[in-house]
Parts: C-alpha cells; sequence; structure tokens
C-alpha cells in the first residue's frame, strides 16, 4: 500500500520537478528564449540570417539580454570596459520587418 501511493505522490509531482529543472541549454533555445536570455548571446554565423544560440561569454555579454522591455544600450554601457552594437537590420522571428537579416544588438568588450 506504501509503495502504491509513494507512485500516486510521485506522477503528481512529476511536472512541478520538470519545470524546476535545469534550463534548456542555450543551443537548444529559439531564437527568442536566446535573445531574452542573461546567459545565452544570439549571433550571426553566416551573411543573412544565419543565427546560432550560444554561452554567454566575457563580463559584458553574461547578464546582457539582447531583447527586453527596458533599455538595454544603457544595460550594456553601465558595465566597465563594455560597449553598445545596436542590431543593424536584425528581425526576431516574431516580427514583420521592412529589412532582416544582420546582426542582433551585442554586447562587447570597448576595444582600446
Amino acid at each position: 500500500m506504501q509503495i502504491i501511493i509513494a507512485m500516486m505522490f510521485g506522477c503528481l509531482l512529476m511536472p512541478l520537478v520538470a519545470a524546476c529543472a535545469e534550463p534548456t541549454s542555450c543551443s537548444e533555445t529559439t531564437e527568442l528564449e536566446c535573445l531574452q536570455s542573461a546567459q545565452c548571446t544570439l549571433v550571426q554565423t553566416q551573411a543573412h540570417g544565419k543565427y546560432t544560440c550560444r554561452d554567454a561569454v566575457g563580463h559584458c555579454e553574461t547578464g546582457f539580454r539582447q531583447s527586453a522591455d527596458y533599455d538595454i544600450q544603457k544595460d550594456c554601457e553601465a558595465k566597465p570596459g563594455c560597449e553598445f552594437r545596436i542590431a543593424n537590420c536584425y528581425c526576431p522571428p516574431n516580427l514583420n520587418c521592412a529589412c532582416g537579416g544582420g546582426p542582433p544588438a551585442q554586447c562587447v568588450e570597448r576595444k582600446k
């Protein structure tokens, strides 16, 4: 009887455990999830719209969200030694844009 109750209890908790599991790796996120992640960075790998989501590298990318409901340029430039690169004809997949295929916004180390 205890085994059956434990199995039933486990089945009830499984959805909660799955919801609390570690986040998906950057390479497995969607383009939008990547843009909104503080741990991932969307980069252009080829000319005209070929993108890859990878782990954020360095102090400028780490913690920086490429898409947010606040001023991402200000967020980037508040980090010492970092500069903001505005998106150049980048169009997120959830929008219809007049131009697209360019690089997304980036927070990079300022060149000396």
